[in-house]
């Protein structure tokens, strides 16, 4: 079993080939769409949908075989095909400083998508190495229904009251104690959290 170290990435100004043309690799292009600038599709046809997808979002779209020109100065490969031949072409054929994800064979692969909880500056990664999507998904619920709503404007209350305590006067372990309090303590109504920061004001 390959040991993964979770990691959050920046993928701005990568270079992104995804390899196919249909559900999985429009799965993939979902996730990835942040980076849609960088992203280049690989493949001889595709889904209606991806094509719709990849035309209302300006996707480039190479309409042939995956080629080892299609691969080189790559930092991210997606191989996203269900044919054994074309994906042992890419996992023999990618650079070595590329990542690779390989839906086909997770260890074929050095990096995973992980199924993600997106709150605002919250995120949440959680994988169980491709053994169980399902249970994946069944962790991914319990944990939604266990944050509550407010939590993203929450989160963005923190990082405002962060910064004015590390600007502030206050001693190292009055800060502390102070962000420990609003995590302890939290305040969820805007107005308390506005009347909050005036006081640290």
């Amino acid at each position: 079993m390959t040991n993964f170290l979770p990691f959050f990435i920046d993928l701005k100004d990568k270079k992104i080939v995804i390899i196919g043309g249909g559900n999985i690799a429009e799965r993939r292009i979902k996730r990835l769409l942040p980076f849609r600038e960088h992203i280049s599709i690989v493949s001889p046809t595709l889904t209606e949908s991806l094509e719709q997808m990849i035309q209302s979002h300006h996707i480039s779209w190479v309409k042939e075989t995956c080629q080892k020109q299609h691969l080189q100065h790559a930092d991210f490969i997606v191989i996203a095909t269900n044919d054994p031949t074309t994906n042992r072409y890419i996992t023999e054929n990618a650079p070595a400083s590329a990542w690779v994800n390989a839906s086909h064979q997770a260890d074929a692969g050095n990096i995973h998508f992980p199924t993600t909880i997106e709150k605002g500056r919250l995120k949440i990664a959680i994988s169980t190495g491709g053994a169980s999507p399902i249970l994946a998904k069944k962790i991914k619920d319990s944990i939604e229904q266990a944050i509550p709503d407010q939590y993203d404007k929450y989160i963005d209350f923190l990082f405002e009251a962060r910064q004015l305590i590390k600007q502030s006067k206050l001693t190292n372990i009055e800060r502390k104690q102070l962000l420990q309090e609003l995590v302890e303590s939290p305040i969820y109504a805007h107005t308390e959290q506005q009347k909050w920061l005036e006081q640290l004001k």
